[in-house]
């Protein structure tokens, strides 16, 4: 249902959906391939230290835990009720929750609007609405916290720390997003799937992680959105970048997502989302890649590029080329070194051979050392010029990707508290992937591609006008 403004008390319960002391999983089984064991198996294999109550009318302890036939059997308060029960049961664990003064409830049953049950999920989120309990859902996959080990629902991963608020109207996409957190350190400060967002919307999520100090870049699948106004008013008013990926533009893909999250757009012309998303100053990805590089390159440089003077240092003439081509593509043309800075042509040519070129990309060349990398890198670092750095590693048989590594990383390190836009790209096989880990897990944004860190350093740049607009108003 549509929500017309942030509503505070919503916002200010999110924190027990988020950081929960308590938890109570309503629908609990001991049947394994049963959702309500898996959330159950989750919290306690994840490591949640908080209390867990899991509430099933046998009464029969569940994983080794004493069960609950009601939530009011509870002898102690309840943070999170998490309903996991077939859609027309679910009516009666609200009323109980309520009863027993829950903070929040989430409820990741299914076959409710998605199947043409749109008046029970009304009714539901009604009865929310009036007793104050903010609903997270129905039919989502779940959410969580890696901050504090918490990992509620079916979700087999819980990703790693990191500065990046995920939330997703698709289970499987949401899951996509943690899976790549496991496998390629993509840092993740909270995740939440909303399902058919019945009461609590985007906006209200926008708002929370606005003021989560973990949070450093907000990241949204998008399906419907049928909240326009309280979604403007939470964007325009956030202090942190916000990257959408909004979907369904094409008409059997709107179709799809209503079966899927019964997502209606009917406000919406073809222009509508991008003209909203330009007034509260979000950033729209057109595809997941994109949305991943954006908010990755956000996370890590919250405050955007402080200009569009780039350095793109690279042993290979290849991945410059295809910088130079899709930095045009965004909008974002490099300018050669000599438009820059003065100086910085002929400090770049003492850190390469004769044969390399000090334009831009700066062409260090195909036998280029550590030593070059580090003294072409210091050289922009230090030259107030420049906005930006991106690195550039095409493995060759001479190429030492980990010290090469290594001296992007003591650079970073030596230069970080001036703010400036560090990135790397690093295209090659698997010793570039370990580089790629090693990089973000030293706090610089590092892809395997040349569009990637392309899309990553823009999305900064484009920020920074965002940011630029919003303080001249």
């Amino acid at each position: 249902m549509k929500v017309d403004h942030v509503r505070d008390y919503v916002v200010q319960s999110l924190g027990y959906a988020l950081n929960p002391r308590s938890i109570a999983v309503v629908g609990a089984s001991q049947n394994p391939t049963k959702v309500g064991h898996k959330v159950v198996e989750e919290l306690r294999d994840w490591g949640y230290q908080g209390e867990l109550y899991p509430v099933n009318p046998k009464g029969e302890p569940i994983l080794g835990l004493q069960t609950y036939r009601r939530l009011q059997d509870i002898p102690c308060d309840v943070d999170l009720a998490f309903i996991s029960l077939p859609a027309l049961k679910v009516e009666d664990a609200l009323h109980d929750a309520v009863e027993k003064g829950c903070k929040v409830a989430v409820v990741s049953s299914s076959a409710f609007k998605e199947v043409g049950r749109g008046d029970l999920q009304d009714e539901l989120t009604v009865y929310c609405r009036e007793h104050k309990l903010p609903l997270i859902g129905p039919n989502l996959v779940g959410l969580g916290n890696p901050y504090r080990s918490f990992n509620c629902g079916f979700l087999p991963y819980l990703p790693l720390k990191g500065p990046v608020g995920m939330i997703s109207q698709s289970g499987s996409n949401l899951l996509a997003a943690l899976g790549t957190s496991q496998r390629e350190h993509y840092g993740i400060s909270f995740f939440v799937g909303l399902g058919n967002k019945a009461d609590v919307d985007f906006s209200e999520f926008v708002a929370y992680a606005d003021q989560d100090p973990n949070t450093k870049c907000i990241a949204m699948y998008m399906e419907g959105l049928d909240s326009p106004e309280a979604f403007e008013e939470a964007c325009s008013k956030t202090h942190k970048p916000v990257v959408v990926l909004k979907v369904g533009r094409s008409q059997i893909g709107a179709k799809a997502a209503m079966a899927h999250t019964a997502s209606e757009n009917n406000a919406s012309t073809p222009g509508f989302c991008d003209q909203l998303f330009r007034r509260c100053g979000v950033l729209r990805a057109t595809t997941w890649q994109e949305f991943l590089d954006m908010s990755l390159a956000l996370g890590h440089y919250p405050s955007g590029l402080k200009g569009d003077h780039v350095v793109m240092i690279t042993n290979g003439g290849g991945s410059g080329i295809l910088s130079c081509d899709h930095f045009e593509r965004k909008g974002m043309p490099l300018c050669e070194l000599r438009e820059m800075s003065p100086t910085l042509v002929e400090k770049m040519r003492e850190a390469m051979p004769s044969f390399g070129s000090p334009l831009n990309p700066v062409d260090i060349s195909g036998t280029a050392t550590p030593e070059m990398y580090e003294k072409a890198f210091t050289c922009a670092m230090e030259d107030p010029n420049v906005h930006g750095i991106l690195g550039s590693i095409c493995p060759t048989a001479v190429t030492n990707v980990p010290a090469i590594t290594d001296a992007a990383i003591r650079v970073y390190e030596a230069h970080k508290d001036q703010g400036k836009a560090f990135i790397m790209e690093c295209q090659g096989g698997q010793e570039c992937q370990e580089a790629i880990i090693r990089l973000r897990d030293h706090g610089i944004p590092a892809y395997a591609t040349a569009e990637q860190a392309v899309n990553g350093m823009v999305a900064l740049y484009d920020y920074s006008k965002i940011l630029a607009e919003k303080q001249s108003r």
